[in-house]
């Protein structure tokens, strides 16, 4: 019998995949941290405000109820989906059926990266927005799909360039309130993508998770608000960004019938749906909607949210760097001054302690950028500002190995010397 490495080698479409780059970058930030002068992290976007009350309270009550501790239903409780069904016609008009239009996902996550396995994608290619969230392509390689990336146009406020989509798409990955940019798409530009996909026969999974963190008078769009898009796209939300829950796992899709259905008997296979007490919660979650305006609760972290990013922003201008505030999302997205983010990157860490992910890891258009994350509190921007406004220090010494996997952009060569 065989026993040796061979044996037990991953599957081809798991060695294909690289390292989540989040990880990589958290644990460069421990081989730096010094125990007198800590790094401060911008790299996750991970919500750190706390949940409103209501979804706590909902939480307790359903912890002190023996009948909430059974298995959930693949689908997600019936309760649940009516409520997430009434969501989406008092915030967007639109009308699902709960029964038939919608899937509780342990995250937004999961849904998306079980798309290319319900399209028969293998060896079809599958569209993949460049600057865009990493999961996507990691999601077509699992599935044995070719992510080939089309890109975001940044003079168009980084709509997409549809002559450039490949002709032969069979799913087509979007995004907005779109991380890491933090801009938000107009309806004009969902009935575009919305028809393009009908007339060339590709799916589309819009990634809607950053629905409720929009800023200003533009609040972000369903895509299914555009007629026709019931029968090709399939639109998914985090209860994570909403409600501060990231570690709960929560999310919801709502889409054509056929796929909805292929995701209800493919969870049934691989998992459960979440625990019934984070169910309920969720729920009295989206019973604070009265409206079409956000509830007070949320409105509330929207507003801490924004300040957040204005206050970096306004930080970052003084300090020479040229940033526009995003219109949504958890984060701020500018132009390295060196010669690609994974360098500023490095060098932040290494000198000011500071821990921001480099545009790279969101795709080769990305490499030229910066993203930073306001999940974190005023004191802590405050204090990365300060530093680098400062003459740096050595956190620690550069770890072993090769440097950081994020590509450079296209052309660049070496390094150009940055202000101190």
């Amino acid at each position: 019998m065989r026993v040796g490495r061979e044996r037990w080698s991953a599957s081809p479409e798991l060695e294909g995949v690289p390292p989540y780059p989040f990880a990589a970058l958290e644990r460069k930030a421990q081989a730096v941290e010094r125990a007198d002068l800590p790094v401060l992290r911008f790299a996750i976007g991970e919500p750190d405000l706390p949940p409103p009350l209501e979804v706590l309270d909902a939480l307790r009550a359903s912890i002190d109820r023996p009948g909430d501790h059974r298995y959930s239903s693949s689908a997600g409780e019936p309760e649940l989906r009516q409520a997430i069904a009434r969501f989406l016609k008092l915030r967007f008009g639109v009308v699902a059926d709960p029964e038939h239009e919608v899937v509780v996902l342990l995250g937004s996550k999961e849904g998306l990266t079980l798309m290319p396995r319900l399209l028969r994608t293998r060896r079809e290619v599958v569209g993949i927005p460049d600057p865009g969230y990493p999961a996507y392509e990691s999601a077509a390689q699992l599935a044995g799909a070719r992510p080939v990336r089309w890109p975001l146009i940044p003079e168009e406020g980084y709509a997409p360039d549809w002559d450039r989509l490949p002709a032969r798409a069979r799913l087509v990955y979007l995004n907005y309130p779109n991380n890491p940019t933090g801009r938000i798409a107009d309806r004009d530009q969902l009935r575009a993508a919305v028809e393009m996909a009908r007339d060339r026969g590709f799916a589309l999974a819009y990634d809607n998770a950053y629905s409720e963190i929009s800023f200003g008078d533009r609040p972000a769009p369903s895509i299914w608000e555009v007629p026709g898009a019931r029968e090709v796209a399939v639109e998914f939300h985090s209860f994570s960004k909403t409600f501060g829950i990231p570690g709960w796992r929560l999310g919801f899709a709502v889409g054509p019938r056929p796929l909805i259905a292929a995701m209800i008997r493919y969870k049934s296979q691989v998992d459960s749906g979440p625990a019934l007490p984070l169910q309920r919660a969720a729920q009295a979650g989206l019973a604070l909607y009265r409206g079409p305006r956000r509830p007070a609760p949320i409105e509330r972290r929207v507003t801490e949210y924004r300040r957040r990013a204005l206050q970096l922003c306004r930080g970052l201008d003084r300090l020479g760097y040229a940033v526009e505030p995003p219109q949504g999302g958890l984060y701020v997205w500018h132009r390295a001054r060196l010669a690609s983010g994974a360098e500023e990157a490095e060098r932040w860490l290494s000198r000011y302690g500071i821990l921001v992910t480099p545009g790279g890891a969101f795709g080769p258009a990305g490499a030229p950028f910066v993203r930073w994350s306001v999940t974190r509190p005023s004191n802590e921007i405050a204090s990365a500002v300060q530093r680098l406004g400062e003459p740096p220090k050595r956190f620690g010494v550069r770890p072993a190995g090769p440097r950081w996997p994020f590509p450079r952009p296209p052309g660049s060569s070496g390094s150009r010397r940055a202000p101190g």
